[in-house]
This record gives C-alpha cells, structure tokens and sequence, in this order.
C-alpha cells in the first residue's frame, strides 16, 4: 500500500498586528506554506501532510495561537505519493 499524501489549503483571520508572529508560527512547522497575507488580517496557507490527524492537530494548534480569529478548512485531497511523483507526459492534439 503506497503512502498518502494529503494536500490542504485553510483561510486564516487574524489580527492584522500579529500576522508577522503567525507567519512564524506557521512557516516553523514542516510541510506548511504561507501562500499568501493581507495586511488587514488574513492568510492563507497550504498544508502537505501524512494524514488528516496532522491537519486537525496543526488547526488546533493555530486556533490557539495569539491574534488568530478562526481558522477555515477551504480544500483537502489526498493521493498516493507514488501518483503525485508520477511524471506526466504531454502529447499536442494533432486535429
């Protein structure tokens, strides 16, 4: 059975003078990506996890942290990791 790879995005509201400490909070855990900010409060970030117990507990964990007003899972998949190192070929449709 091959290993899974789960892939998250989650929207962050936060107060807007502690985004620089979020985005530290967050970018010192392994597989997370602060993709983007708003300088009023609000981030979002991709996860790249082993399974959904890492997702949940990396939620819980940002919903304590200071400053963040909630935290919204937006997208989940989960594939193979032998799928996802798949490289893909592309052939130009000749019609």
């Amino acid at each position: 059975m091959s290993a899974k790879v789960h892939i998250s995005s989650l929207v962050v509201q936060l107060q807007p003078e502690r985004i620089d400490d979020v985005r530290q909070y967050c970018q010192a855990r392994p597989g997370v990506e602060v993709h983007a900010t708003d300088p009023q409060g609000k981030m979002v970030l991709i996860l790249e996890t082993g399974g959904h117990r890492e997702i949940v507990e990396f939620i819980e964990g940002l919903q304590q942290a200071p400053g963040v007003l909630s935290v919204g899972l937006v997208y989940h998949h989960a594939e193979s990791a032998e799928e996802l190192n798949r490289e893909m070929s592309y052939e130009a449709d000749a019609t």
